[in-house]
């Protein structure tokens, strides 16, 4: 039996499973714990039944739509004891022995560019330590450029209007300040923009509901 204790783990757990609401609820629990879904993976390479001649999953398909959760523990534990504590099969846990930042990366498959390439906003964290180090990962290389259109976008997809500091705190959020600091004058303007859009569409919505005519 091994009783070797671990920090760090990796662990999936699957949305058919029967258990899965009882697992994503008891992985919600613990304390540093980052998430992300996985819904776009495929099989890299065949994948065989248990004979090894008939062929289980093709190159190409759909994996199962998962989670993936890394857990930063505070107490050392065996996979064992980590396993019965959040009711997932020992073979779905993995301790993290090397590289706590390559698993953090790992989650949008940052550096693999053979597979599909999930959006860093994808991923939550009830640690904001934990998720502000995940951000810093994956964000120090991509171009300023990119920064901005992901601003701009969130902008511009806003539901409702938008207060400079509810864009300011998805900007930390995001590990994007830097970028917004540099171009504040050009978001303050799309914000204008986008705000004005929301108004005047609200008040042709009044208008309309009033009855009124435009001709008049």
């Amino acid at each position: 039996m091994n009783n070797k204790r671990f920090y760090n783990f990796t662990v999936i757990i699957y949305e058919d499973d029967e258990n899965f609401e009882k697992q994503y609820f008891n992985l919600l629990l613990e304390k540093d714990e980052i998430h992300i879904r996985h819904d776009k993976d495929i099989f890299e390479k065949d994948v065989y039944e248990e004979d090894n001649e008939t062929i289980k999953y093709h190159a190409g398909d759909d994996k199962k739509p998962h989670f993936h959760f890394i857990l930063k523990l505070k107490n050392a534990c065996t996979i064992s004891a980590l396993a019965k504590r959040i009711e997932v099969k020992e073979n779905m846990i993995e301790p993290i022995k090397k590289s706590l930042n390559g698993a953090l990366k790992y989650l949008i498959h940052y550096g693999y560019d053979d597979k599909y390439q999930y959006d860093p906003s994808l991923v939550k964290s009830n640690s904001d330590k934990l998720l502000a180090k995940f951000l810093d990962l994956v964000t120090k290389d991509v171009p300023e450029v990119d920064k901005v259109v992901d601003i701009q976008n969130y902008i511009e997809s806003f539901p409702d209007i938008i207060e400079f500091g509810i864009l300011g705190r998805y900007v930390q959020k995001m590990n994007l300040w830097d970028a917004f600091r540099r171009n504040i004058t050009y978001f303050s303007k799309l914000v204008d923009s986008h705000n004005s859009r929301i108004s005047a569409s609200r008040f042709h919505t009044y208008r309309l509901v009033k009855g009124e005519d435009y001709n008049e």
